[in-house]
């Protein structure tokens, strides 16, 4: 990741500013329709209209949505957050806003009670940027369409493996995590795993007579949101692609594999126990061969198979492949 989190990209705006709610969303990690909910429910609106009649945020609205982007990040409740925001001076504003951001939690103790985050809300994330923490602010919410939203827009901006090692893996990392340690925000992982699959799911181009790459979750795996990152760049490369998703019986495999006659095959596993090389095994011959290649935390990459490819990375992968 190598950024630290500064909320402040690009320093203080100029005191004249009047900011779209797209470029504010943009500039602070959140999305258009974060900033009309806060609006709508909250009072949180733009305080400069233009003579077209359009609403624009200036430099104290834009401080103010930082701080309160802030406090939710620290596990406070939005309705908690921007009416924490709104009683405040900008002078408050502004001083709390310069403060660590390790220290964000800690410039929440004054508020009332009911305004407090609540029993570890907030889902660690060191040195993430403010995109990231934007895209897990969105997870947390429980706010699909957000993630949906901020995953498009990187990849829009610098590609589907850009997008997916420096947004969502880092996110969905520190999601994990949390669930492994406390057994909890399992909603919040699904919530973010919905969002980025809408996201990523985009459509093929017209089929073609070359051989594909073949993409498939082993028999009993059940998390193949990787593979359709890989899907994603594949297309995204023009690569003719066939993803047959999670759960795939041996035998669809099998006969996936001798009616398209793929140059190559991805078999992801995230768990030990699904990793079974003898699929690898039984994948029929052919002329010329196909390229076996395996993916995910589940394979030790130990494989007595000297034809076998580990793929380490979303980016390893799209150096290995045959594209």
């Amino acid at each position: 990741m190598g950024h630290t989190l500064d909320m402040n990209v690009a320093g203080a705006p100029p005191d004249d500013i009047a900011m779209s709610v797209a470029n504010a969303a943009a500039l602070l990690g959140l999305t258009p329709s974060t900033l009309r909910t806060w609006d709508r429910r909250y009072g949180m609106s733009p305080s400069v209209r233009t003579n077209g009649g359009h609403r624009r945020y200036n430099a104290d609205d834009l401080t103010r949505l930082r701080l309160a982007a802030r406090l939710i990040d620290s596990g406070l409740p939005p309705a908690g957050a921007t009416t924490a925001v709104i009683n405040w001076s900008i002078a408050e504003c502004r001083k709390r806003l310069g403060a660590d951001s390790t220290s964000s939690i800690d410039s929440t103790s004054n508020l009332p009670a009911e305004q407090r985050p609540g029993g570890g809300r907030a889902i660690p994330m060191p040195r993430a940027t403010t995109e990231q923490r934007g895209l897990m602010r969105a997870a947390m919410s429980l706010d699909p369409q957000a993630v949906r939203d901020l995953m498009s827009a990187a990849m829009q901006s610098r590609g589907v493996v850009r997008a997916w090692e420096d947004l969502a893996a880092p996110t969905l990392i520190a999601i994990g995590n949390r669930w492994e340690n406390t057994r909890e925000a399992v909603e919040v992982e699904h919530t973010a795993s919905i969002g980025l699959q809408q996201a990523l799911d985009i459509p093929a181009p017209e089929v073609t007579r070359a051989r594909p790459i073949l993409l498939c979750c082993l028999p009993e795996e059940q998390h193949g949101l990787a593979l359709l990152a890989l899907r994603a760049a594949l297309i995204e490369n023009r690569t003719p692609t066939v993803m047959l998703g999670t759960r795939m019986p041996e035998a669809g495999l099998i006969a996936a594999t001798a009616r398209l006659r793929p140059k190559a095959v991805v078999l992801w596993a995230s768990m030990s126990e699904n990793a079974d090389p003898a699929v690898l095994r039984a994948l029929p011959s052919q002329r010329p061969p196909i390229r076996a290649f395996v993916a995910g935390p589940g394979w030790n990459f130990d494989l007595e198979m000297t034809e076998v490819t580990p793929l380490s990375s979303l980016t390893d992968a799209m150096q290995k492949l045959p594209l």
